[in-house]
């Protein structure tokens, strides 16, 4: 009798399906993880700009409220918004010289299938500005891009 070497074509045809499904589901792990990886580049790029746009804000000498302000990020249909109140005291009727305003920082683009945002919010003591003032404009100088 001959000793014979080697695998029937029963067991590789078992061993290839077992690769098969081995494979098929590694890449479905990578796939997924790559689409996961990609959400949060684009949550930490827009949480990025949220920052940015809040030191603009941060570094005005005097602010007014209420005071809004918006603007793009890019040309995906993101943008950002600024809303100003004041926080301390609630409304500036007796006309303070200084006051504490609560300044939140929405940006907000769009999702796979709702509309997706991040939100900051700070507080800030600075000076009262009653007139003439335009917080895009603020924005702008404290803060050129």
């Amino acid at each position: 009798m001959t000793k014979q070497h080697g695998f029937t074509l029963i067991e590789v045809l078992v061993a290839a399906g077992i690769l098969g499904i081995a494979a098929s589901a590694l890449f479905g792990l990578l796939s997924r993880s790559l689409f996961n990886l990609r959400k949060i580049e684009d949550l930490h790029r827009y949480e990025l700009v949220a920052e940015d746009v809040m030191n603009g804000v941060l570094l005005s000498s005097a602010l007014a409220a209420p005071a809004n302000a918006e603007g793009p990020i890019d040309n995906l249909g993101a943008q950002w918004n600024v809303t100003i109140s004041p926080w301390a005291p609630r409304n500036l009727d007796g006309k303070p010289d200084q006051a504490v305003f609560r300044i939140n920082v929405v940006v907000s683009w769009p999702g796979r299938s709702t509309r997706q945002s991040i939100k900051v919010e700070s507080l800030k003591v600075a000076k009262v500005a009653y007139s003439n003032y335009d917080l895009q404009r603020a924005i702008e100088i404290a803060y050129p891009h």
